[in-house]
């Protein structure tokens, strides 16, 4: 696995020591092909999520609070994005609809930049803001200092292959380490239920990785 700039590797050995005896656990969800640790069963609400392009798409927030600290993950299902984006432009004139043909594809390709200026926006300090990915899903990370002194820790990862948009927020209260038993553990489902990795080429396109090779990698990365 490769491990974010935020966080050090002894950080996260000391999480992953320490949080198992607290109930932490993985938490499976196969309707949104994620898995993640968190210390207890989430809440789980639907909502409609507006798009950059003004379309409103599926979404679920999975929220956990614990000990002052909270845990949230936001998924945005853009499966039927085709469809949503064609019945806006049903009615509009020939050319209008030539031009928005591909709106749907662009929708998605925006959410990120999206979801990480809607961030930005809030009450707060930004202390870190740049380009990420998880297991070579594609995204963005940010950290932000609220104005009560706690911090805020943000992943965000468009997984197109399946698509989805995946919003990690995790909050702690002021001085405490970040929340990385929580954002390192994210992994990616395909539509089977299977564990993704890709690897990533210069243009952005990704090959997944086949399984066993998977494993040989956790291998190679574990202590």
């Amino acid at each position: 696995m490769y491990f974010s700039r935020f966080f050090s590797v002894s950080l996260i050995l000391f999480f992953t020591s320490t949080t198992q005896a607290q109930g932490w656990f993985e938490y499976i969800n196969q309707e949104d092909l994620f898995t993640v640790n968190l210390p207890g069963s989430p809440e789980v609400s639907n909502f409609t999520y507006q798009s950059e392009l003004e379309a409103e798409f599926p979404a679920r927030n999975y929220e956990v609070f614990d000990r002052g600290n909270h845990y949230k993950v936001t998924v945005v299902d853009f499966t039927e994005a085709q469809e949503i984006h064609w019945k806006k432009l049903e009615n509009e004139r020939e050319s209008e609809q030539l031009r928005g043909r591909n709106r749907w594809i662009t929708d998605q390709r925006s959410s990120v930049a999206r979801a990480a200026r809607e961030f930005r926006q809030r009450d707060g300090e930004v202390t870190y803001d740049a380009w990420g990915h998880l297991e070579n899903v594609e995204g963005h990370q940010l950290q932000l200092t609220n104005p009560d002194g706690s911090r805020t820790f943000v992943a965000i990862y468009l997984h197109g292959q399946v698509n989805r948009l995946y919003i990690l927020e995790g909050t702690v209260p002021p001085r405490m380490p970040p929340p990385a038993q929580f954002q390192q553990s994210l992994r990616f489902l395909d539509n089977n239920g299977a564990r993704v990795r890709y690897e990533l080429s210069p243009d952005g396109g990704t090959t997944r990785v086949a399984r066993g090779q998977i494993l040989d990698i956790d291998e190679t990365a574990a202590p």
